[in-house]
Parts: C-alpha cells; structure tokens; sequence
C-alpha cells in the first residue's frame, strides 16, 4: 500500500497567509502546508479541498489514475467540487469514479456540477457514480481478523454499510465511521477505515473531536492498522471548532492503543496541522514523545502489511482480502528513565504528563503526604492539587505513597512520578535518609519499567536563611545528581521550555 500525503495542513494551511505569528513564520521557512488530502496507491483519494489538485501538479502526482474519492463531509477545506468539472475537461473525463461521501457532501457535488455543467452528473453515462457513506452509531464494527461481517457493497444501503469498491472483488474495501465533528447540514461527518487489496489498513481519522463516538472505537477495535492519520489542528490552543489539540490527540491515540487499533508497528500520523500548533521543531518533539510524527507534504510512505492482529474467535477470512502474516511484537518494552527537573511553576508536571499521556496505562505517584487535620487549611495548596488531578486523563491510576521502591522495583505500565522533591521534604528527618536514598536510586538504576520523574530545581537562588532550609537544599541537590547520573534522560524545563541537558545514549 503506497500513502502519498498530498496535503497535511488545516483548512486555512499552514502557514496562515495573513499571519505573522511565530508558528507561521516558522512554516514559511521550513514547511509550508495545504489542506490535507491522503492519495492512497494512486487510485483512492481521501478528501479533496480547492488546494488539493493544484498541490498534486506541484508535487508531479498525476491524478489520471483516481478511481475513488472518498468524502469526509462537506466543509470547504475537505470538499471543492470545482475538482470535479476540472477533471471532465481532461482526458480522464470518461473513466469511471467513485464519489463516496455523507449525503449533504454529495449534494454539494451534484449542485455545484448541475449549476456549472447543465447536466445531472448522476444521469445514467456518467462516469461520476455517487455512493452515500454512513456510518451507524449502532454498528458494533468488523472483527479484527476478517472485516466485516456482512457482504459488502458499493450501493446506497444502512447506515454503517461496507463499500467495496472496485472491480472482480479486489478493490478496496472502505467502512465509514462516526466523527464528533459538525452536524448533518456538512455530512455526518465520517471517518474512514480502508483496507487496500494487498491487506493493508489505514485509518483517516478527520475531522473530529475527542472522545471518539462509542461506535467508532467499538469499529476499530482489534483492527491493528498499518496506519493512522489523526487530525491535529489546535496544538495548545484548544477551543477552535470541533478539533483535536496535541493533549486531545494523545487521549485519543492511547484509547486506540487500548483498543487494538494502534499497535506496535503502527505508523501514526498527524495531519490537519494549524498555526494554532507551536513551532514544527517543537511540534515534532512533542509528537515524537506520543510516537507520532508529522511528516510533510509530499511525503510517500511505501507499507508493507506488517501490524501484528491479536488473537481473536472469528471466521475465517473472506477470501478476496489478503491478510498480513502476524509479526511478533516486544513482550514489555525496554526500561527507560526521565529525570524533569524545574523551578516552581516552570511547566514541569505539565511536560511530565505529556510523556505519556499517548499510553494506554499510566500509574501515576503523587509523593504527598496527608495534610495535618490539626492544622489550618492551605487554600492554596488545594488549588494546585486540584490543577494536577484535573489534567490526567481518566484512565490513569494515582497512588499516593512515599514507598517508591517497590513501585519502581515492580514490572508494570509506566510510572509518572511527581514528584522527588515532595519524597525529600517527607523523609528529611528521618534517621535512615542516607540508607533510604541509596536504595531509591538503586531502584531507579536497575527499574524495568518506563519511568518519568518530576523533581525541584534547587542551588540556583538565594541561600536557604534556615538551618532546615540549607538541609533540604542540599539533600536534593546530591539526589537529583545521582538520579540524573543514572538516567537515560534528564530535562529542564525554564519558562514552559523543556531544555535537553542529557542525552539518550542512542543519540550521542
């Protein structure tokens, strides 16, 4: 399955013709983006906005080979049915093509081309043949190992049927799935799952918000695709339309991973990228700790069906897909350990989560100790507790405790640990600091779990005025060097800017 990304940007690009933010002059220096489109083995076309044929002439892709055009719904940046009359202009005007989408997304394309044209283009002889995708929000969807259930077909049917499109069964089969985004005066807007004729799997997931519809994550469960392209368009800007930001995005990614449908060996893509995003170097730092990349317009990925299917009580397969042989897949992945390290209020926990909010589970350690119900309330304190607990996602698991070492000495999902400073703070009278520093460090040397860790910055600023000060001061101090000492990475974070201090061994 060859996938050439002929566009990867949002509805207005990337960057904003008018904008001169620092998101957008980065753009025009780096990488300029149209609106996103996804070719797939030069025959099926994944949404085509009015930037789109102009990008494939530029990018030297020719179009005449299109067979299918698939819909997502009837927004202008997904949809310029001017394509459409361009193409009966050239000499592939008499080739058969499927136009599949929502029923208000086809009926865009048959106003505009009655209006602009003076023919019906759904008249019997036409080479446009318009196929109404609708996805079911009862549809439990197709089991991981032979697709659907039930025969598919290229006509109009239930909502939630299958398409096959294609001639002598071996075309693609492609099932529309439930999107959060808009209503029906733009679709439904859907989603979609394609399977190509060698087997692959692909899902194009854009536009939606997040959750994803019950529905759809009932659909792609178990479906372990070759490749997910996710929208991505409010970066840290949330609120802009029914759209994605990079937390939303990895909510959803770590949802299809606990479904089946990202799994390892997965590619994961984001797309529909705004200026809403911060900088692309930075864009894909943080894209890279989720396993997802952005890659640029114009990129071709060739795929070899290779995602690993679990194991699963189905039929056997139908016998016109042809199913990727299962690879094996890494039992637990390989230990690995991030120190954070920064001052109050530096951003620190913030970019702790962000390391793992992509993850299917999480146990995260709150070093706290319960409050003294002697003494007055610490209003303020409250507040911050409450920040932290409303950013993790529901599925993570919180354990308070100061015992850290069985935690880290355990196997299990990844441990998010916020933070060491607290664990000083708790243990700095203890008679056996010594000893019992010691063997945390031991457990964070030999972890065989991921761990990521948040600590205080300290030694930087004025000298401690107390005794007890200048004694926590200093035990921090001497645990995060030994800490980062063993560490596979070790970061600082300054004004909401994570700054590399150490290394993985893989890159010096």
């Amino acid at each position: 399955m060859r996938v050439t990304l002929l566009g990867t940007g949002s509805a207005d690009g990337w960057p904003n013709p008018w904008c001169d933010c620092a998101s957008c002059a980065w753009a025009r220096e780096h990488a300029v983006r149209g609106q996103t489109a996804v070719l797939v083995d030069d025959a099926l076309l994944i949404d085509c906005g009015p930037d789109v044929p102009r990008t494939a002439a530029r990018l030297g892709v020719r179009l005449s080979g299109l067979r299918h055009l698939l819909i997502s719904h009837a927004h202008p940046d997904h949809l310029g049915p001017e394509s459409l009359m361009w193409r009966s202009w050239s000499s592939a005007a008499g080739r058969p093509l499927d136009v599949v989408g929502p029923p208000a997304a086809l009926a865009v394309c048959r106003e505009f081309l009655t209006r602009w044209e003076g023919t019906d283009p759904t008249r019997e002889g036409s080479a446009l043949r318009f196929v109404t995708a609708l996805a079911s929000a009862e549809d439990a969807g197709p089991t991981a190992e032979t697709g659907p259930t039930e025969e598919p077909t290229a006509q109009t049917g239930p909502a939630g049927a299958p398409l096959r499109l294609g001639a002598d069964g071996a075309g693609y089969l492609v099932r529309p799935l439930a999107a959060r985004h808009g209503d029906a005066s733009i679709g439904p807007g859907v989603l979609y799952d394609v399977t190509a004729p060698d087997g692959g799997r692909l899902l194009y997931g854009c536009d939606t918000a997040a959750p994803l519809p019950a529905a759809t994550l009932a659909a792609v469960a178990g479906r372990a695709y070759d490749v997910v392209l996710l929208e991505e368009n409010n970066g840290d800007r949330p609120g802009f339309g029914e759209h994605l930001g990079l937390d939303t995005f990895a909510e959803v990614v770590a949802e299809l991973r606990r479904r089946g449908a990202v799994v390892e060996g997965t590619q994961v893509l984001a797309v529909h990228l705004s200026h809403r995003n911060p900088p692309g170097d930075e864009l894909g730092r943080r894209l890279a700790l989720l396993g997802a990349q952005a890659p640029e317009d114009g990129a071709v990925l060739d795929l070899v069906p290779r995602a690993p299917l679990p194991a699963v009580q189905s039929p056997a397969p139908a016998p016109h897909l042809t199913r990727p042989a299962a690879s094996p897949s890494s039992a637990t992945p390989p230990p690995h350990r991030v120190l954070i390290t920064g001052g109050a209020r530096s951003g620190k926990s913030a970019e702790a989560e962000r390391r793992l909010l992509a993850e299917p589970s999480v146990v995260y350690v709150a070093t706290s100790v319960p409050p003294d119900p002697t003494a007055p309330p610490d209003a303020e304190w409250s507040v911050r507790i409450a920040a932290h607990r409303e950013r993790r996602p529901a599925a993570w698991t919180t354990v308070e405790t100061l015992d850290l070492v069985p935690l880290l000495r355990s196997p299990g999902p990844p441990l998010l640990i916020d933070g060491i400073g607290l664990w000083v703070a708790a243990t700095l009278d203890d008679p056996e600091l010594a000893a019992r520093t010691s063997e945390l460090i031991e457990a964070w040397r030999h972890t065989p779990r991921r761990v990521v860790a948040v600590t205080d910055e300290v030694g930087s600023g004025v000298v401690p005025p107390t005794a007890a000060g200048r004694r926590f001061r200093d035990a921090l101090g001497r645990l995060n060097a030994e800490l980062a000492a063993a560490s596979d990475e070790v970061w600082q974070v300054v004004a909401g800017t994570a700054i590399r201090l150490r290394p993985r061994a893989t890159d010096s």
